[in-house]
């Protein structure tokens, strides 16, 4: 059996932006005039800080992760004028994640309140499936969904293959790791349903319907 650690562990190797902010995000968030922008996996804030440039101190920019991440980012970009910033923190714990955070939005009665979401969470079906079912009861008819690594797998991480990362194997089944874990969530939700419609191949739909 797994251990809670190794479970926390899989969520927090997860992928990283290390080159800065994913620059088709930015373009697709400032053509679609969105006004309140949620990012679902931040690491350190690239992305996030481009679109509060684009954003300008308008509308509202929600921060998922860890709290231990969002946290720094949401002062960091409120330092730089951001006031606009609200922070969704998770712990670490096991059997936590942005998903409780997304859950508590809807309990608040917070429905169709984004205009764009960008997830780029853990990047996997145990995550980012409900993920996604929560993100489109919070997303507005008009708004748009946008998806991290499509192709990406376990097996090709440079941090989350097994033999950079042995719990991967107690974790996963070798489908699993070999399996493009984003390309289940769009293929299998999202392309198939007819309330959205694709912007970009395999990355950004638009929420055609309620």
């Amino acid at each position: 059996m797994s251990t809670g650690a190794e479970v926390e562990a899989s969520y927090t190797h997860g992928p990283l932006n290390v080159e800065g902010p994913n620059e088709r995000t930015v373009e697709q968030v400032r053509a679609s005039g969105a006004r309140v922008y949620a990012e679902v996996g931040v690491y350190l804030g690239a992305t996030a800080a481009a679109v509060a440039d684009v954003l300008g101190g308008e509308g509202q920019i929600h921060l998922f992760d860890f709290e231990d991440r969002v946290g720094p980012l949401a002062e960091r970009l409120r330092a730089r004028g951001h006031e606009n910033v609200v922070a969704h923190p998770n712990s670490r714990r096991a059997l936590d994640s942005y998903n409780w955070s997304l859950m508590k939005l809807l309990r608040e009665g917070r429905g169709e309140s984004f205009d764009y979401v960008f997830l780029d969470g853990a990047h996997t079906w145990a995550h980012d499936a409900l993920a996604f079912l929560l993100v489109d009861r919070l997303l507005a008819p008009g708004g748009h969904v946008d998806f991290d690594d499509y192709t990406w797998t376990l097996a090709r991480s440079p941090s989350m293959n097994p033999e950079a990362f042995p719990p991967t194997r107690k974790l996963y089944t070798d489908e699993q790791i070999a399996e493009p874990q984003v390309a289940l969530v769009v293929d299998l939700l999202v392309r198939g349903d007819p309330r959205y419609e694709e912007v970009v191949p395999d990355k950004v739909f638009r929420k055609v319907a309620a």
